[in-house]
């Protein structure tokens, strides 16, 4: 049984030290960012040519490199893909496999299957956080390989759904984007249905005493919304499995939207304005470090995982939309615009912790287009995030049908057929 280093060229680790961050630039690829077989760009952290360089000394990265995450979650894995530049980011290692001896996608997804999973658990169990030491890597045992004409068969057909997987995220990617252009369109730059050609510039736009178009206008969040803060949680009832889903920091994205892996099980008591059901309103009221990342970053509760309810850490707020002032749709995109991240990180306080409280998130001024231009939005948006919803659960069936085939497929148990015999369209 052959060791990962045998079958590498190099394996390199990354910088123990935090990489400065900026707005744009390289993706600096950090565990968070590292799923199973894929990476995680929402929210990545971005370094600039320079820290790029310094931090790229020891090997460039280039596609069909690997790389893994040594904690949390000890063990994802991820192929570079063309068109991709990243550095590695603290508690991960690069892997560039040695083309002669090992397809680089086919070592991905062994890497990413039972029998070397187990090995890699074995060696991290009874730590206070799971770890791999280097040498661990170097050393972890790899299942006897087949010809490479038969690797590359097997990485084609779990390839199939994971490029399945890929255009699902870019149409969500697109049909979020559309959406965030109309509601800037229509609500931060004032160029709605009705409004004249020569009033769509914000400063030709006829303003009122709140400095809005005429029939607009200025209320507070408190006066729309009702802010609830969730639930102050012991974690001796939480659950890996089981309990009642339960939203927390993990959940939300740092540019926004919900992340469907970061849910915990919650098994305590909570009340009932601490719950949250599908198409409900969450934001970030904490963040744990002082960057304020996610603080005010808002999303959507999904209906997948969430179909009998939920709950809120206190870590997060639930906004729930007066219905006679503003519609959920509507109230979703003003809490996601990043005038109100902003405002979220200029009213936060603390010192080692951040914290937003919800007597500041009733401050926000939010502007409220009239009821009809309201209605036309709700009409154009909501088939979008509907379908965005249903794309996300397409993609989270893709994978769980990908990494059930992974295993037999490794293990010779299911017989290499063409690709098209296994995948269908969506």
């Amino acid at each position: 049984m052959p060791l990962l280093s045998e079958l590498s060229e190099m394996i390199v680790d990354c910088e123990h030290k935090t990489a400065p961050v900026q707005e744009d630039g390289y993706p600096s690829i950090r565990t968070p960012n590292i799923g199973r077989g894929y990476f995680i760009l929402d929210g990545v952290n971005r370094v600039s040519e320079e820290t790029y360089r310094a931090w790229t000394k020891r090997a460039i990265p280039k596609p069909g490199d690997l790389i893994m995450a040594r904690e949390a979650p000890v063990g994802n894995v991820a192929m570079i893909p063309e068109g991709l530049e990243p550095c590695l980011g603290q508690r991960t290692l690069l892997i560039r496999p040695d083309l002669r001896k090992v397809d680089p996608a086919y070592l991905t997804y062994l890497l990413l299957g039972d029998e070397v999973q187990s090995s890699i658990h074995a060696k991290t169990n009874g730590s206070t956080v799971p770890h791999l030491n280097m040498k661990d890597v170097r050393e972890l045992p790899i299942p006897e390989l087949p010809d490479l004409p038969i690797q590359r068969r097997i990485a084609g057909i779990l390839s199939a759904y994971d490029e399945l997987i890929a255009n699902n995220q870019r149409r969500i990617a697109i049909l979020e984007e559309m959406a965030r252009a109309l509601y800037r369109e229509w609500f931060v730059y004032f160029r709605a249905p009705g409004m004249s050609a020569e009033a769509s510039a914000k400063a030709d736009v006829v303003m009122g005493e709140d400095g809005v178009p005429e029939g607009w206008e200025v209320k507070r969040l408190g006066e729309i919304a009702d802010i609830e803060k969730g639930l102050s949680y012991k974690g001796e009832f939480l659950e890996d499995e089981g309990g009642t889903p339960m939203v927390n920091l993990k959940c939300i994205n740092p540019g926004g939207g919900f992340r469907r892996d970061g849910t915990k099980g919650y098994s305590g008591p909570y009340k009932d304005r601490q719950s949250v059901k599908p198409g409900d309103i969450v934001f970030a009221n904490t963040d744990l470090t002082q960057a304020g990342g996610i603080i005010g970053s808002a999303a959507l509760v999904p209906r997948a995982g969430f179909e009998q309810g939920g709950l809120a850490t206190h870590h997060i707020c639930i906004a729930r939309p007066r219905s006679y002032m503003v519609c959920n749709t509507l109230l979703y995109f003003i809490l996601g615009d990043e005038r109100f991240k902003d405002f979220a990180k200029g009213r936060a306080s603390g010192t080692t912790v951040l914290g937003f409280r919800t007597g500041d998130a009733e401050d926000y001024s939010a502007i409220i287009p009239p009821r009809d231009l309201a209605k036309a939005f709700d009409e154009k948006v909501s088939p979008m995030l509907d379908l965005v919803e249903t794309l996300h659960e397409k993609t989270a069936n893709l994978r769980r049908t990908r990494d059930l085939l992974l295993p037999r497929l490794m293990s010779g148990r299911v017989e290499v057929e063409p690709m098209h015999d296994h995948v269908e369209a969506e």
